[in-house]
Formats: C-alpha cells, sequence, structure tokens
C-alpha cells in the first residue's frame, strides 16, 4: 500500500503541469505579454493583437519540497543496479525522505489560455490592453505529521493525534475579461493596472475546523467538523434514503454554464532610477469567485475508525483488499447537506519584485526578480536571476537561474519577428540530470516547472519616435 500511495503521489509531484506565465518573460522589453506579469509595463508597438487560442498558452505546476531523488534510491541488488522506492526494505531511507519535508508538502498545477489579447497605444503616455483568458488553479497541501505517522508509526503503548484540519484542497476553472491601462506619469516612472470580471465554471475545496486523527495501536480515529464544497454545473452528488453518499453521476449540464462570478485586479509599477537601473514591482489575482451554483457540499457526520487490516502471513495484500472493508465506512462518515449556502474562494495573489541593470545601451541587461504566491493562509516563494539579450530590435532571449533550486534548474525564453509575426516561447526550471526508472528517462532534481508559448500580431513597431509597418 505505501509503494502505491508513493507513486501516486509521484505522479502529482513530478507529472503536474503555476498557471502563471514564465518568469522569463518580466524582462523581456521586445515581447508585448510582459505586461501580464507588471501592466505598468508598456510594450514597444503602436498595436498588437494575440491569434486567438494561441496568443500566449502557459502550464505548470509541481510541488515545494520532493524531488525525484528523494522518492526514489539506487542500489545494486544481487550484482544488479536498480532503482528502488525510499522505503524499500532494501534501502529503508524514510528518514532522508522526511527531512525533505519542511512543514507542508503543497502541490499545485495549472494553465492559461488566451483567448483574445490586444492592445493599443492611444498616445506617448498612454497604452490600453484587453484579455479574455481560461484558467485553471488547484493545490494540494499535506501536513508533515501524516507522512510522519505513516512511515513511523508510533511507539508501543502511546497514541498519535495530529490536526487533518491542516490539509487543504482547491480547485478552480474560470474565465477572465481584463482591462488594462499603464500610463507614463514622467520620463522615469510608470504606472498601470489591471480590472478583471471573473466568471466561474467549477470548483473543488475544502474548509476544515477542528478535525483530528487519533491512532493507537488497536484503532485510528478521525473526527471533527468542516465540509468539502463541489461546484459544477455537470455532476450531482448521490445519496441513498439515509443520506449517505453513494456515488457521482452526471445532471446532464453544460461546462459553459456560469456557477459563480467574482473580481480581481492587477497592479503594477516601473521607476528608471538611470539610465542603467531601473526597479519594478506588481501585485498579481487580487481577488475572488462567489459560488452560487450547483454546490454540493459533504460533511461529517460520525467517527471514521479504521482497525487495521486482517489477513493471512502467506497472503498476497492489494490495495483493494486492503480498502474495501472500509469503502462503506468511508461514505458513511460523510453525508450531503442538502441546503448548501454560497461561498467564496480566494484566487492565489502574487507579488513580484524586480531589479535590472543595462549594458550596452541596454543590448545587455541583468534582472533579479521576487515572487510570492499566496495560497490558502500560506506562501511560496521564487527568487531568479536573469541574463538578458537584446542584439537586434526582431529578436530578445533570457537565461535564467532559480537560487533556491541550484544549477539544476535554470529557464530560457526566446522572441522574435518576422515581419509583423511575433513568436515566443519560454521555459522556466529546465531539468539537467535524468535518471532511468522502468526504463524511462525522468527529471532527478525538478520541483518544480513552467512552460510558454505564444503567437500574435505587432503593428507599428517602434524605433526612436516613429513607427513602422
Amino acid at each position: 500500500m505505501k509503494k502505491t500511495v508513493l507513486f501516486l503521489l509521484l505522479s502529482m509531484t513530478c507529472g503536474a503541469l503555476s498557471a502563471q506565465i514564465s518568469n522569463t518573460l518580466y524582462f523581456d522589453k521586445q515581447n508585448y505579454r510582459q505586461h501580464h506579469l507588471n501592466p505598468s509595463f508598456q510594450p514597444e508597438g503602436k498595436l498588437y493583437v494575440g491569434v486567438p487560442m494561441i496568443s500566449t498558452i502557459a502550464a505548470g505546476g509541481g510541488n515545494t519540497d520532493l524531488t525525484l531523488t528523494d522518492i526514489f534510491k539506487t542500489k545494486k541488488v544481487n550484482g544488479e543496479q536498480k532503482t528502488l522506492l525510499f522505503c524499500d526494505k532494501s534501502i529503508m531511507a524514510s528518514d532522508e525522505f522526511l527531512s525533505a519535508i519542511h512543514g507542508r508538502e503543497k502541490l499545485h498545477a495549472a494553465y492559461q489560455i488566451d483567448l483574445f489579447d490586444a492592445g493599443y497605444r492611444i498616445n506617448k503616455k498612454l497604452f490600453v490592453s484587453f484579455s479574455v483568458s481560461n484558467k485553471m488553479e488547484a493545490s494540494i497541501s499535506i501536513p508533515k505529521e501524516f507522512f510522519q505517522f505513516f512511515f513511523e508509526g508510533m511507539k508501543e503503548g502511546e497514541k498519535y493525534d495530529f490536526g487533518v484540519d491542516k490539509m487543504a484542497i482547491s480547485a478552480t476553472l474560470y474565465n477572465e475579461y481584463a482591462a488594462g491601462i499603464s500610463a507614463k506619469i514622467d520620463e522615469n516612472l510608470s504606472v498601470g493596472g489591471k480590472a478583471k470580471l471573473l466568471v466561474g465554471y467549477a470548483n473543488v475545496s475544502t474548509n476544515l475546523r477542528n478535525l483530528h486523527m487519533t491512532a493507537s495501536e488497536d484503532e485510528w480515529q478521525v473526527s471533527g467538523s468542516g465540509n468539502l464544497r463541489i461546484t459544477t454545473p455537470t455532476m450531482e452528488l448521490t445519496v441513498t434514503e439515509t443520506d449517505r453518499v453513494s456515488g457521482l453521476k452526471s445532471n446532464g449540464g453544460k461546462i459553459t454554464q456560469a456557477q459563480g462570478h467574482g473580481f480581481a485586479i492587477d497592479a503594477g509599477a516601473n521607476y528608471q532610477i538611470s539610465d542603467e537601473l531601473n526597479v519594478s514591482a506588481s501585485v498579481l489575482d487580487l481577488g475572488f469567485l462567489a459560488w452560487n451554483g450547483n454546490i454540493q457540499e459533504l460533511n461529517p457526520r460520525e467517527q471514521f475508525s479504521y482497525k487495521g487490516v486482517e489477513y493471512e502471513v502467506n497472503e498476497d495484500l492489494s490495495v483493494e483488499k486492503g480498502w474495501d472493508p472500509y469503502k462503506t465506512k468511508f461514505k458513511r462518515m460523510l453525508k450531503k447537506n442538502e441546503d448548501p449556502k454560497n461561498y467564496t474562494t480566494w484566487l492565489s495573489a502574487k507579488l513580484l519584485i524586480g531589479g535590472e541593470y543595462s549594458l550596452m545601451e541596454d543590448k545587455i541587461s541583468i534582472g533579479a526578480l521576487s515572487k510570492t504566491y499566496f495560497v490558502r493562509k500560506a506562501t511560496r516563494e521564487e527568487f531568479v536571476l536573469s541574463a538578458n539579450f537584446r542584439p537586434i530590435e526582431y529578436f530578445s532571449g533570457t537565461f535564467t537561474y532559480n537560487l533556491f533550486d541550484g544549477w539544476n534548474n535554470i529557464g530560457i525564453g526566446v522572441n522574435g519577428n518576422a515581419g509583423p509575426i511575433n513568436l515566443y516561447a519560454a521555459i522556466d526550471h529546465i531539468p539537467l540530470r535524468y535518471a532511468s526508472v522502468s526504463g524511462h528517462k525522468v527529471p532527478c532534481y525538478v520541483r518544480d516547472t513552467r512552460v510558454t508559448l505564444g503567437m500574435g500580431v505587432i503593428i507599428g513597431y517602434r524605433k526612436g519616435n516613429r513607427y513602422r509597418y
């Protein structure tokens, strides 16, 4: 069972694809998408129009603490080099696995697809932008105590108790309709902001209160209060005559039917201290979604007890055999709330602070970016160093290095114009070292990755004070 649980964890850790656009974009002045990370940035062109559906495609995610080297270990077994789970009896590296987790293990995944994106320069000081995007954000937080109990167990005669309410699950699918404006206050200072109307289509979220697991040698018990909310136009919980949950069924609804609405803002500022030095800051996705559609809510009804699995010494114990006796108990633990209340969820806000020093008339620059994510009362931090190259006005490139992840994680972005056609591609946290697992090459030291692609049309690219095309 431990191997199966860890395989699922591995899949979430290394296979998940944050919706935020690549960090390499922040200092790419020739890329019109730059204002998505700081609304005070103004594209150089007179007008840009993103190609619908492929103007910007961003996907990314991962986890906060674990890499494959924490989960898999290599060892010679009977003279043969093998890759094994850390909890395999021939390795038993649970202590190393647990030491890699700090506080909570947070997994995250997201994507963004721009359905429409356009911007227009009103004059030398004002630039406006409009966009429609489809976005998804998802995260799960698991306390370290859960892993400790799972692998270390308990001493004879003692009880183990920890708050299950430290666990959190959140997933949101929504459309974003944004309108932004950037203004040059003077030669040195620019400010900008965006207003975003949000239309929510689906949400899964937990709100656990005083939920505890108490474990002894003979029995585990989970008790407390809270709820799990599922809001979607297409699915509905089914219950028995006694209101016990029995499963999910399709209700024939359309995924395009809105289940909630909300509002968010972006704000940013950019200040040119000297000809070479520039500093900037922005806050993104500061907003909420209020859900009032097809809300399905689950509440705990009674204590859930687990007394172990009975099996013969030589019996092959499967996950199904171990779990089957408790399926009914787990369903009985939860009841459907027939009169759920409307509720509100918050987006994952981001705070970005950057600085850039230019060389050789801005053909080369060095930048530093601090990026903080605020997710469910927790934070996640990135600190990125970048080298930016703009040798000609039709091409730019950026190389990044994530300070917290070491030399095993670098990023690269390229942006080019073929006449009025603009093409862009970037990836953060490129894995440089790989291992072989079951005959497949997988990255060893990557906790997180982010990919961004895009295509658009730029009209009126500026050289000096003139626009061309």
